[in-house]
């Protein structure tokens, strides 16, 4: 779990006591896939909070050390798979359901209503899947209502969090903080044409 300073960037998530940076284009909309590893499923038994907060941003690219007073924050979505147990061939399966064959999750890539009997080890449409997974969802909007903007070279920054708790353990719901650091924001011409 990240407990190096939240300035302190690196891109590694799952292995080092670092904090990440995550680069984002003015615009971009994605998923983030997080694994966790203090659990065995990311599912509902977990409450997931995800939340940006601008950084106090100097409009000459340095990596902030505090939060802009009065600064925007965000809750992001984290989205969670569907896992549907066995593969079964006369099955219709949608992109991103997550079945079991072989002693192994499959994710599914794409498709509506995809029916297929090739089982998913020899189907290039299903990826292996670790169930530990969830998706931070990162909207277009992000950054637009900064107090500075993005300059050609000079991006501005977001201080970043994933929260994940225990629900309805009868002794002590614990709660881990396994990804934090900086989300940067990088000039699009694009965005502004």
């Amino acid at each position: 779990m990240a407990r190096d300073r939240i300035t302190r960037s690196t891109q590694d998530l799952t292995s080092d006591p670092g904090s990440v940076l995550l680069s984002v284009v003015m615009g971009e909309q994605f998923e983030f896939a997080v694994t966790l590893d203090m659990v065995t499923v990311a599912s509902n038994a977990y409450t997931y909070e995800a939340a940006l907060v601008e950084a106090a941003n100097d409009g000459k690219g340095t990596k902030p050390t505090a939060v802009e007073p009065g600064g925007v924050g965000q809750a992001l979505s984290v989205r969670l798979c569907v896992y549907l147990g066995s593969w079964s061939a006369a099955t219709a399966y949608d992109a991103t359901n997550v079945v079991a064959y072989g002693g192994r999750e499959y994710r599914l890539l794409s498709g509506v209503d995809r029916v297929d009997a090739t089982p998913p080890d020899e189907d290039p449409l299903w990826v292996i899947h670790d169930k530990r997974t969830l998706y931070v969802q990162f909207p277009s909007t992000l950054g637009t209502t900064y107090a500075r903007q993005p300059t050609a070279d000079k991006p501005v920054y977001a201080f970043f969090e994933l929260r994940v708790t225990e629900t309805g353990n009868p002794v002590f719901d614990t709660t881990w903080k396994p990804v934090r650091g900086l989300v940067e924001f990088l000039f699009s011409p694009t965005h502004i044409h």
